[in-house]
């Protein structure tokens, strides 16, 4: 048998591990921050569906886009511009609205709609929650 095969047949077995806001109950802010990449992850992919189909289109629209950003030198959050995660939320809100188009119908409908968003108005997958889960410490929010 060839490696990727038996490396195949062991990544089937094991389930990712979901996380969730009760893990986040008695963190510190550094752990929660930790976190947070995988929970935004596994929420966006949520977001988008199980649809092998509905995943593979967010994929590619997400890979497109980004390279668009790294070409035109817009992809990088340490210069003041959007980093992969904020690319990532962006296309994700795309294949929410439109979750039957296929990835470039999705690539002209992201650069359409956000050409004309009404900046600064927030990109919101869904409705903003203000205050953290029982039992989880209250952080300070990111916000420039």
């Amino acid at each position: 048998h060839d490696l990727d095969d038996g490396l195949g047949e062991i990544a089937d077995k094991i389930a990712e591990m979901v996380v969730s806001d009760d893990m986040l109950i008695g963190l510190d802010e550094t752990s929660v921050r930790c976190v947070n990449g995988v929970r935004v992850s596994q929420y966006l992919l949520a977001t988008v569906g199980t649809n092998p189909t509905r995943l593979e289109n967010f994929r590619l629209t997400l890979r497109i886009v980004k390279e668009w950003a790294r070409v035109h030198g817009l992809y990088s959050n340490v210069l003041g511009f959007l980093g992969g995660v904020n690319w990532a939320i962006l296309v994700c809100w795309v294949c929410k609205e439109n979750p039957n188009a296929k990835a470039s119908m999705l690539l002209n409908l992201f650069f359409r709609t956000f050409a004309n968003w009404t900046w600064p108005h927030p990109v919101l997958l869904a409705k903003q929650q203000h205050l953290p889960i029982k039992g989880v410490t209250s952080h300070p929010i990111w916000d420039p």
